[in-house]
């Protein structure tokens, strides 16, 4: 094992405990994972109703396709529109797992600052304890006891901001997912094991899948047929003519929507793969100040500096964790988001 992976496994480790600790620091109570709100997902209206024309289009295309007097056009139209409703449904399920995600993400990032904000109000509560003392000494003056006095009271301005944050964002989440909230857990990062940026040629072949792209698709096909249903024996050739216009005109818009879903699905991978590496730097980043936190502690045990200087290395960590927080959010959105673009699901992240 390289230096790089124990340095990263000790930071995934100390965020979980960080994690635990400003939960506790802000009086959460036991913490529900991402995933029971993710299950919740298959519940929204956009969801159902997808849903409901995927079925209606499923029982629709076995009539037809029993049908002994059905015609050609009507068994492709029946098939393309149970197709078309299938990657519907799917993507409607993929972007609202996006959603729930989105929301989860703002409680635990809001649950992290209130943590901070905490600490922020109780180290400027042992400044202006040190500044009373200080002054009562006769080695501080009246004015750095009023600059203490400031400190606390905008370090409780942002206790309540934190907390009126929280609330909103739990609200929201329980709005979307319908699912009370207690707190929320840290995310299991070996999950992030599998992500891979996807090659061109795996996202044209998604491309070919997704409703943009059938829809024109199908649109293709139908006039395909249109031409191959006329024979000059009974139609005019204007109209052979026109259906073939027709055709071409579909094949060359075909082929600019797979251009232009492609070049999406490619924007999505990129987004993907940076998150990727802000991921990991973040994570160095967070075992870095966890070490320099350690380093503060020994240095507070053997008398060289004080107990504020160390809650002040300590609230350095809790920002250094607040930050990798926010890129492991980057990285589920941009996962979640490329398998909501492409339709291809993702181990580990569909499904739940």
């Amino acid at each position: 094992m390289t230096l790089s992976h124990t340095i990263v496994r000790v930071a995934r480790a100390a965020s979980y405990l960080a994690g635990a600790l400003v939960f506790a620091s802000a009086g959460i109570a036991s913490a529900q994972p991402l995933e029971d709100y993710l299950a919740r997902a298959e519940r929204a209206v956009g969801v159902v109703t997808s849903v409901l024309e995927r079925d209606d289009a499923e029982r629709a295309l076995h009539r037809t396709q029993a049908d002994p007097l059905a015609l050609r056009p009507e068994l492709v139209q029946a098939r393309q529109r149970a197709e078309l409703a299938d990657a519907q449904a799917q993507e409607a399920l993929f972007e609202a797992y996006v959603e729930v995600a989105a929301a989860y993400a703002q409680v635990r990032e809001a649950e992290m600052q209130l943590g901070i904000a905490r600490a922020g109000r109780d180290l400027a509560a042992r400044g202006l304890e040190v500044a009373r003392l200080r002054l009562e000494r006769g080695s501080a003056t009246a004015l750095e006891v009023q600059t203490a006095e400031t400190d606390l009271a905008e370090a409780e301005r942002g206790v309540n901001a934190a907390s009126d944050g929280l609330a909103l964002a739990t609200s929201n989440l329980e709005g979307i997912t319908g699912l009370p909230l207690e707190a929320t857990e840290p995310f299991e990062r070996e999950r992030f094991d599998s992500l891979r940026v996807p090659d061109d040629d795996t996202l044209s072949d998604a491309a070919e899948r997704t409703p943009a792209v059938l829809q024109v698709t199908h649109g293709l096909a139908l006039a395909e047929l249109q031409v191959d249903l006329l024979d000059p024996s009974f139609a005019a050739r204007s109209q052979i003519d026109q259906a073939a216009l027709q055709r071409d005109q579909a094949s060359a818009g075909a082929n600019e929507a797979r251009r232009g879903v492609t070049l999406l699905l490619r924007s999505r991978a990129n987004t993907l793969g940076s998150a990727l590496d802000g991921d990991r730097i973040a994570q160095e980043a967070l075992s870095q100040a966890f070490e320099r936190e350690a380093i503060e502690r020994r240095r507070l045990e053997a008398g060289l500096i004080s107990e504020l200087a160390f809650e002040q290395a300590r609230l350095q960590t809790l920002q250094a964790e607040l930050r990798a927080v926010q890129a492991e959010h980057a990285l589920i959105s941009a996962a979640l988001e490329l398998q909501a673009a492409t339709l291809v699901p993702i181990e580990g992240w569909h499904g739940f």
